[in-house]
């Protein structure tokens, strides 16, 4: 249904446009100063308002206190200049005085020399001695090292070794640190790249909050690296001279925000972030979403599209934490958005870069049709168009997109080129761009926005539609991956752990039927009449009636009596289990969890624990998501392994710990 308008909109989405405003916004963004961000933000609303478009700019603090959802915004933070200089010969050490000064970094050459959030040096400067330490981020890396009153040269980041540097005394650091990412960035393929480094809270997101011991830092390039390594080991010592002119304030972040007017107050939202150093991440999203909202904004003002029944809105400020900022400071989006997506990295040059962009799904819990028709377009794209763009569909991966948790409920895919060569260094600029990728991204984004804000009822329907088929193919998939392995392991065996395997696939297709369950519905929020609701009901029984049947049939061809699986009864259970049937969890806290409320001093216990507990990252993700208020533990527990593929999960132990630290309020069922 959406073909017609894929065509129309194709040949006005300018790709060269959208990386013209990219290379603006990073020419901003690259100093990672907040005045340089509101320039960023200036920026941004002069354009929406030179293509005529409703655009404005409001605040959120950057206080390092300010707590949204679990994110606590950053403390603002302004740098006017800094150097590094080597000096060489130091008197008192055989050599000439004055033989000479190398210069290792200068901001204002390279905005990515300096750490951000680094702290003033006095006006004068610092000299010091430079002592190189294997290592940095740990205890033991300092063993028989003297550091207090020098500096520290280590191979890891700034950012992880700031807070040992800062016990073991020391002034300063200086990294050369730039991390290799399997085939997309190999060690030492960059000698001349500086990676972007930040000093961070341990929680709360990034950035440094109120109370963060400051310190400073500076980043060099591998090839100065692997130079200053070899100068000192030939020389007993080295002293370097830091420079340093920034502060920090309570400030303020910008969010900026554009619309297209709708026929009613729903909108359709286009999010992403600012105020990062890099062309690809993040100014491509943020450049992209202009373009679309430009080129949609011309059809409709020619008559070449109606106005839609939903408003389209871009909104781009700190990534994640402002996002959450922002939808709470102002919560009549939340209420009013439909859905969304999110650009983040895009449009890179894939030979230069060699990522692949990813499709990236909401998560299992918040499934939505925005992820089959996102999936749609793309397809279709890929067919009609003479160029060729490597994409895929991946799980759900938490960037801006983390407005698709069920605790916020707003379906948002997102589209995100990443990992890349040039990620988070100083080499992310313009050039590593491809107009034509973007303008082809930028086709797809325009056709999903526009679809889904002028949807109405027979949109719904096709939607509900098309996501049945899908999980018909997907429970297909289910049944071809399951067999070839059945026939491996079990040959001729029907019963016992044959048997087992074949419960567990039941379990497995199951776990499908609520998953498109709950895309199936997502429809509703487009149109409400009784037949769609009907349509759904009669859609969900028939997926679960293809379900079982499929299920009847592998088991008649694998040789199994006719059965049907039983649900697990009390009798069958477990003390655990038994105990995690009782208990539902219900989520007190909105959005994703980032340890803000566990005291500092209990975190690395709070980390064993769930080492021990044998939850991992993508598990606790996914428990938090389907805690809903209404789950017990024990059904949690099944979703999860549903979701993540993982199995003997056991939530009970995590979830009360977390209602010790008031993220969690667990009921018990009578």
């Amino acid at each position: 249904m959406f073909r017609r308008l894929f065509e129309r909109i194709g040949p006005y989405v300018s790709g060269t446009n959208a990386l013209d405003l990219i290379a603006h916004i990073h020419d901003h963004d690259r100093w990672s100063s907040f005045d340089r961000h509101h320039e960023a933000a200036l920026y941004c609303l002069h354009k929406l308002e030179e293509y005529g478009l409703e655009g404005e700019i409001f605040e959120l603090p950057a206080d390092g206190e300010k707590l949204y959802g679990d994110w606590v915004m950053p403390r603002a933070w302004k740098a006017k200049s800094a150097k590094l200089t080597l000096l060489w010969g130091s008197k008192g050490e055989g050599k000439e005085e004055g033989l000479g000064e190398v210069k290792l970094c200068d901001y204002k050459e390279d905005p990515c020399s300096l750490v951000v959030y680094s702290k003033p040096t006095p006006s004068e400067g610092i000299t010091a001695e430079l002592v190189m330490v294997d290592g940095g981020s740990k205890a033991q890396d300092y063993e028989d090292l003297e550091v207090k009153g020098k500096v520290v040269f280590t191979r890891d980041s700034a950012r992880a070794s700031r807070l040992e540097a800062l016990r073991h005394g020391a002034l300063g650091i200086v990294s050369d640190y730039l991390p290799a990412i399997d085939y997309y960035r190999p060690p030492m393929e960059l000698p001349d790249c500086r990676y972007w480094d930040r000093f961070s809270s341990e929680f709360g997101g990034w950035g440094m909050k109120k109370g963060d011991p400051e310190f400073w830092g500076f980043v060099l390039t591998p090839r100065q690296g692997h130079w200053l390594r070899e100068l000192m080991k030939k020389e007993r010592r080295l002293q370097i001279h830091a420079e340093i002119d920034a502060s920090f304030y309570d400030g303020s972040i910008d969010v900026v925000t554009g619309l297209i007017k709708g026929e009613t107050d729903e909108e359709v939202l286009i999010n992403g972030h600012l105020y990062e150093v890099g062309a690809i991440d993040d100014a491509s999203g943020c450049g992209l979403a202009i373009e679309v909202l430009r080129c949609l904004n011309s059809l409709i003002k020619s008559g070449r599209l109606k106005k839609p029944r939903r408003g389209i809105r871009m909104l781009f400020t700190y990534e994640c934490m402002g996002t959450m900022g922002a939808l709470l400071e102002r919560p009549e989006l939340l209420q009013r958005t439909v859905a969304a997506i999110t650009l983040d990295c895009v449009g890179g040059n894939e030979a230069l870069c060699r990522a692949f962009l990813s499709l990236s799904r909401n998560p299992h819990a918040q499934s939505s049709y925005t992820d089959t028709l996102l999936r749609l377009i793309l397809e279709h794209s890929t067919m009609m168009d003479k160029m060729l763009v490597n994409w895929r569909e991946v799980p759900f991966m938490k960037a801006d997109n983390m407005i698709a948790d069920p605790s916020i409920g707003i379906p948002c895919p997102l589209l995100i080129e990443y990992p890349y060569t040039f990620y988070h260094s100083s080499m992310d600029t313009p050039d590593k761009l491809d107009p034509r990728r973007l303008a082809w991204i930028g086709r797809a984004v325009a056709t999903y926005a526009y679809f889904i804000a002028n949807a109405g009822e027979v949109e719904a329907q096709w939607l509900a539609s098309e996501v049945f088929i899908e999980a018909k193919r997907t429970i297909l998939d289910e049944l071809e991956g399951f067999l070839t392995p059945f026939y491996e392991v079990y040959g001729e065996r029907k019963e016992g752990e044959g048997a087992k395997a074949l419960e567990k696939l039941w379990r497995r297709l199951n776990y499908l039927q609520t998953r498109y369950g709950i895309a199936i519905e997502s429809v509703t929020r487009l149109a409400g009449s009784e037949s769609l609701q009907k349509r759904i009901k009669d859609a969900k029984e028939d997926l679960k009636a293809y379900a079982s049947m499929s299920l009847e049939r592998v088991a008649r061809e694998l040789g199994f009596q006719p059965w049907k699986p039983r649900k697990r009864r009390w009798i069958d259970m477990d003390g655990y289990k038994r105990e995690a049937s009782r208990i539902v969890p219900k989520r007190l806290v909105l959005g994703s969890c980032q340890l803000t409320r566990i005291p500092a001093e209990e975190r690395k216990e709070w980390q064993r624990k769930c080492h021990e507990w044998g939850l991992k990252g993508s598990v606790i993700q996914s428990a938090q998501m389907w805690c809903d208020g209404v789950r017990s533990v024990a059904e949690i527990e099944e979703l999860v392994e549903g979701e993540t593929g993982e199995s003997n999960i056991r939530l009970l132990d995590y979830f009360k710990e977390m209602e010790r630290y008031g993220y969690i309020k667990c009921e018990r069922r009578h």
